[in-house]
């Protein structure tokens, strides 16, 4: 779609991240934004505001103006008054995925990070690495990347790094976001039965990563974890080339000579066997020397040399809610983690067990996502959960998005951990759980906060509760 440069593009539910992300990069090229949601505060409200972007809380028809285009997020449906009013007045719209393709990726060499878990630190991390060998990357991250002052960048080199969201694009699109991204290079790092409200089973999954994989052009490259039993059904549909990733012999490239410190991990890489060099990251865990691979394996494909990549990798500073620390107080350390699939939950908190063998573990879950609002996982919490010490586990914010299916229930998931030995509570309120764990944890222990939601600002709320029993300053 073609706009004169000074056009005036509305976004319908502007605040969301992604959304936030496209304001500004159109924000960028010129165009005049205004848009509209429910869910007005900062830090989005006070980003968009200083780029400029007139907000207006709620939806209203009267909020359209007379704009250009109209940008639909995916999280509007029929009914919302400013989607009536675009339909009734016929007004242009488009989806975020597709103003993403047709304004930003369709003239780069687009490089896809995709599944279940990892991609959004699989994309900071190459478009950190690309920055890093000096070839100014275009990057849309669905979080925020320590490295970057925002989640966005818009570059003059030939790349744009994104993450592939296999989430729905818009009422009008029900289809995964990452058919639009036109994949020059695609990274699949596993294949798992998520988003419930969206996929029946994993057999629709599984269908729309071999559609996706078949839109890789046969002058591109298809990156896969070797050791996903589901992603090596699919890939001999890929037209590209395929080389694989993982820690298991075999595949194409791997991390061998693993080293676990407090201060993150140490490996060495090798290319079909042969050994090419050694890398540090700090971050802990096994899923992310796997995304490191698959990082490191882009790099090298784009011409980077081996110590570029080292230099990169070593200064890697990840995402915001990926194992962020918060803060220590009373030698307590509390830990931020966006991990809310079960297998996410498992691998981080495996991770972090490996970082700090010798801590006591306590663990706070919201179970925040659609997904969890149903029983779909519940049972696979028990074995995800079982690195912790301690599990407090609070009430589902939205159960109305179970729907018709049968409900997550806090209080059950509780007590078969109780019954299996383990130590669990179910404690609704976000006051009652900092009411209890302010004095119940010890120096030395370690407290993981884990959501895809807000979860009340229970991180900053427990560090002020520790820092007034300890007399710490804030």
């Amino acid at each position: 779609m073609q706009l004169p440069p000074s056009a005036h593009i509305h976004m319908i539910a502007i605040c969301g991240t992604a959304m936030g992300s496209l304001a500004g990069m159109l924000c960028e090229r010129g165009y005049r934004i205004t848009g509209s949601d429910t869910h007005v505060y900062p830090p989005m409200s006070t980003l968009l505001e200083n780029l400029g972007v007139e907000i207006r809380e709620g939806f209203a028809a009267d909020h359209l103006g007379s704009p250009d285009l109209v940008v639909v997020g995916n999280a509007v449906s029929r009914g919302n008054p400013e989607v009536e009013a675009t339909l009734s007045r016929r007004l242009p719209y488009m989806s975020l995925p597709e103003v993403l393709r047709d304004f930003f990726i369709r003239d780069k060499r687009s490089v896809v990070a995709t599944g279940t878990h990892g991609k959004t630190t699989t994309t900071a991390l190459i478009a950190h690495l690309l920055t890093q060998g000096q070839l100014d990357p275009s990057f849309m991250v669905a979080g925020i990347p320590r490295n970057f002052p925002r989640s966005y960048h818009l570059g003059t080199g030939e790349f744009f790094a994104i993450e592939g969201d296999e989430y729905d694009s818009a009422f009008f699109a029900k289809f995964a976001k990452f058919f639009f991204y036109l994949p020059e290079i695609l990274i699949i790092n596993n294949i798992e039965f998520d988003h419930a409200d969206i996929y029946e089973d994993l057999d629709e999954i599984k269908k729309a990563f071999r559609q996706l994989i078949n839109l890789v052009p046969q002058n591109g490259l298809l990156l896969a974890n070797s050791e996903d039993p589901v992603l090596a059904e699919l890939l001999p549909a890929s037209f590209a080339p395929v080389q694989t990733f993982g820690l298991a012999e075999g595949a194409y490239w791997r991390a061998s000579e693993m080293n676990f410190t407090p201060e993150g991990v140490s490996f060495s890489l090798r290319c079909q066997e042969e050994r090419i060099a050694d890398f540090s990251l700090p971050m802990s865990g096994t899923y992310n020397v796997r995304n490191a691979l698959a990082a490191i394996a882009v790099g090298l494909h784009v011409g980077l040399t081996p110590k570029q990549l080292c230099e990169g990798l070593r200064t890697f500073q990840g995402v915001k809610r990926r194992q962020e620390i918060v803060g220590q107080v009373g030698g307590i350390t509390l830990i931020d983690d966006f991990a809310h699939h079960p297998t996410a939950v498992e691998q981080t908190l495996l991770g972090l067990r490996q970082t700090y063998p010798e801590a006591g573990f306590w663990v706070v879950f919201e179970p925040a996502s659609a997904t969890n609002a149903r029983a779909t996982f519940e049972s696979r919490y028990v074995q995800a959960f079982a690195p912790a010490d301690h599990l407090v586990v609070t009430r589902v914010p939205r159960p109305e998005r179970a729907r018709t299916d049968p409900p997550f229930s806090p209080e059950r998931l509780a007590e078969t951990i109780r019954r299996r030995g383990g130590s669990a509570l179910s404690i609704a309120d976000v006051d009652e759980v900092i009411d209890h764990l302010t004095p119940g944890v010890d120096p030395g222990d370690i407290v993981v906060f884990m959501s895809n939601g807000a979860f009340g600002d229970i991180q900053h709320r427990l560090l002020s509760a520790l820092q007034y029993r300890f007399g710490s300053e804030i």
